[in-house]
């Protein structure tokens, strides 16, 4: 069905602004290639209607929606991306793209062996006349090993281009291979004003050090709507820990993320001061640390008053013994807690999380640290050499009065490619929990106990295994039958769990 979007010079999508209407050019641009295309040239024979129909198609299929209205996909791979592969396809396809600015409002620049010239960049800005946009200046998803010297030059004329339309921006995403190769926000957006911007993102894949330190004495940047902050850790310190504390202008901010921070000296980042900058976000919801490495040891002056409230975070490949400390100041109990390849043997802190996911922890790492007093209900183990018999032995060891379970409010076990423990002992664990919370408190239904509280231990309700050990399969019926929700797969998922990074979500989902 062709759609009238896009055929109706009258509609709304063209009524605001005359210059966005597939003009008369459209049809001259199609007669003119008829006059010349050959007899057998059937892309060149599609009517301009035909041609509107098909894109506006392929426009809608690369659009999804979100909680805050309709944008466009993120996943699909550079080579096919709307509507730049059809742009490629004849000159008549793409002058006919071209006349519709909605096309353009996801401009694609890249900075890898096939790296986008600036003239053809400034022509997408151009075709996407007045509309809001969102940039995102990427490598292809093969192009992040080896060596590129050209990388920070491609991006900085990339980024000279993008803030001559910042004003425009709804979302600005870099995703490169070296921190050097990154914008400096201090400088390349200063005293810009970005009325629409709600997520900004700079990523890189290593940390090759940055760029040499710039001082500036006032600086500003206007994004008064900026919802989603995803930094590398040198331009965070830069405009939120060494000068005014930027994230106490930005009153709408929902999540943040600070990434990328090696050693290339004794001196890392100052965990204080980052956490210090942290708590004075007005409304910060989701935080994440990301493989970055910090100052070991606490100044003696710094008074212990930092308290941050969030409801979800996740840790990820931080140095040394500092997840203690940050779990530690965290006040408020989050929804939820991730933490991958960080050190949790010498915990002191227990977390308070309700639901709590560990991720690649090796074998010598001690699960109990931080969750022999948790009380949260759902415990999710990815790749986790770490969970095994010992683990359980303590979970069914409740002291000599059976009133000091570990993990005594957990319900819910998600594991993935855990092989190291004995189904048979996590059915002994589940019989013996479920077998003293029904001593206590009567319930009928799995399903209704989520939100219950026992007071000596909590029941196992669901219990989810992918890539685990050989069941057999009188364990198996003993679980259906005795558990709300089971689920076990012998055979290790096809699906990678990669780094929460390789994906260009929020980092809560969205």
């Amino acid at each position: 069905m062709t759609n009238q979007v896009l055929l109706d010079p009258s509609n709304s999508i063209y009524s605001s602004d005359e210059d966005c209407r597939p003009d008369e050019s459209l049809f001259a641009i199609y007669h003119s290639t008829q006059a010349t295309a050959a007899p057998r040239n059937f892309i060149g024979a599609l009517p301009i209607e035909l041609l509107l129909a098909i894109f506006m198609h392929l426009y809608q299929s690369s659009r999804r929606l979100t909680q805050t209205g309709e944008t466009w996909r993120l996943d699909d791979p550079l080579s096919s991306l709307f509507p730049y592969a059809p742009a490629a396809v004849c000159s008549m396809w793409c002058s006919v793209l071209s006349r519709v600015p909605e096309f353009w409002t996801r401009v694609i620049i890249r900075v890898d062996s096939q790296y986008t010239q600036s003239q053809d960049v400034r022509r997408y800005f151009e075709w996407s006349r007045n509309l809001h946009l969102d940039v995102i200046i990427t490598r292809n998803r093969d192009e992040f090993e080896g060596v590129d010297m050209r990388e920070k030059s491609k991006v900085f004329k990339a980024t000279r281009e993008l803030v001559r339309h910042i004003e425009r921006c709804r979302s600005i995403r870099f995703n490169v291979m070296y921190s050097s190769s990154l914008p400096s926000i201090l400088h390349d957006f200063h005293r810009e004003t970005a009325p629409h911007l709600h997520t900004l993102k700079l990523k890189c894949k290593v940390d090759d050090g940055g760029s040499p330190p710039r001082k500036l004495v006032h600086w500003s940047f206007d994004a008064p709507g900026l919802r989603h902050l995803y930094l590398d850790a040198r331009n965070f310190v830069d405009v939120c820990v060494d000068r005014n504390n930027w994230l106490r202008r930005l009153h709408n901010l929902n999540s943040l993320s600070v990434s990328r921070y090696r050693q290339f000296s004794a001196k890392g980042i100052d965990l204080y001061k980052l956490l210090k900058a942290v708590e004075e976000s007005p409304s910060l919801a989701y935080l994440e640390l990301k493989d970055l490495h910090f100052s070991r040891l606490r100044p003696w002056t710094t008074v212990n008053d930092i308290s941050i409230d969030i409801m979800s975070m996740n840790l990820e490949d931080l140095s040394g013994e500092v997840l203690s400390e940050i779990i530690g100041y965290v006040d408020s109990a989050p929804d939820a807690t991730r933490i991958s390849r960080c050190s949790i043997t010498t915990c002191h802190h227990s977390l308070i999380s309700g639901g709590v996911a560990f991720h690649d922890l090796s074998a010598n790492q001690d699960l109990m640290a931080p969750l022999a007093h948790w009380r949260g209900h759902t415990l999710s183990l990815v790749n986790c050499a770490c969970f095994h018999d010992d683990f359980l032995r303590d979970m069914m060891d409740g002291g000599p009065h059976d009133q000091s379970f570990a993990c005594k409010g957990v319900k819910e076990l998600y594991l993935v490619n855990c092989t190291k423990f004995s189904p048979r002992l996590l059915r002994t664990m589940v019989r013996m929990r479920r077998k003293l919370a029904r001593r206590s408190t009567f319930w009928i239904e799995d399903q209704e106990t989520l939100d219950w509280t026992f007071p000596i231990v909590a029941p196992i309700t669901l219990i989810s295994v992918e890539g685990g050990p050989a069941l057999f399969k009188k364990d198996r019926e003993w679980f259906e039958a005795n558990l709300g929700s089971f689920h076990w797969n012998e055979q290790v998922p096809h699906s990678s769990f990669e780094d929460s990074g390789d994906s260009d979500y929020d980092i809560h989902g969205g």
